[in-house]
């Protein structure tokens, strides 16, 4: 496939109208009524160019979905891509749990079939963030020789743990491997949550989250949102438009 190639969705007009409209939560990858907006395919293009990204917006923006609309798409142009939502890992935990969940739920989601716990335990003398990386190079890197983009949902859950700033200093190392192994170059990072960049590495004495792509989320344009009309024309055929004129009028 073509990285513009997408695999068919139900059309507004197909699906029923019970699963239309989605009230809350993440809309699956072929919900007819997502509404693209320009930063999908602008966060589309910069993964497939390799480009550390980051969407950090205030919540009910839309930013799960994004994240799951990206990983299909990207999968459909021959990408491994991984969505990690990090709210499955939990605050309560040490490094090492947090860690090793971490790198769980990378070998599930990339399909790499490998034995994390015992991989895990062998490395003990290492510490978490190098056992991470270590299994980025050693492991994600030599078992898959396409392009991969690992999506990390909920990351301001991460801004409350003490080893926080680890992590994304880690994922900046990662970056920063580019200059000399050309590997990494295939490895590619998304983030999604509500924060700012200069959250991510709170210690000031250590040099800040300065590397990624910022993309931004805006509001739905009436033309963006006209799928959202589908529903209310196919229930009410003579009054779907004017009504769902009023209610983008309403809410904006």
């Amino acid at each position: 496939m073509s990285a513009e190639t997408m695999p068919p969705t139900a059309k507004p007009d197909e699906a029923p109208l019970s699963e239309f409209f989605v009230a809350e939560g993440t809309l699956r990858s072929d919900a007819p009524s997502y509404v693209k907006r320009p930063a999908d395919d602008e966060l589309f293009a910069a993964a497939l160019a390799g480009k550390f990204c980051y969407v950090l917006t205030p919540r009910q923006m839309g930013k799960s979905s994004l994240m799951v609309q990206t990983a299909r798409r990207l999968r459909a142009a021959g990408v491994q891509a991984a969505n990690i939502d990090l709210t499955a890992i939990g605050a309560r935990v040490t490094p090492e749990q947090w860690y090793l969940g971490l790198l769980m739920r990378l070998n599930q989601q990339l399909r790499l079939h490998f034995d994390v716990r015992t991989w895990w335990a062998e490395q003990a003398m290492l510490g978490p963030v190098q056992r991470f990386t270590d299994f980025l190079r050693e492991v994600v890197l030599a078992q898959i020789e396409t392009p991969i983009v690992i999506l990390v949902d909920e990351i301001d859950t991460t801004l409350n743990l003490d080893f926080s700033d680890d992590f994304f200093a880690a994922v900046r190392s990662v970056y920063n491997e580019r200059a000399e192994n050309p590997a990494y170059k295939r490895l590619t990072f998304i983030f999604f949550g509500v924060a700012t960049p200069s959250d991510l590495i709170d210690d000031r004495t250590r040099t800040p989250f300065n590397i990624g792509q910022a993309l931004n989320l805006d509001e739905f344009t009436r033309p963006e949102a006209n799928v959202l009309a589908e529903g209310l024309r196919r229930r009410f055929p003579d009054q779907g438009e004017r009504l769902f004129d009023r209610i983008f009028f309403w809410t904006g």
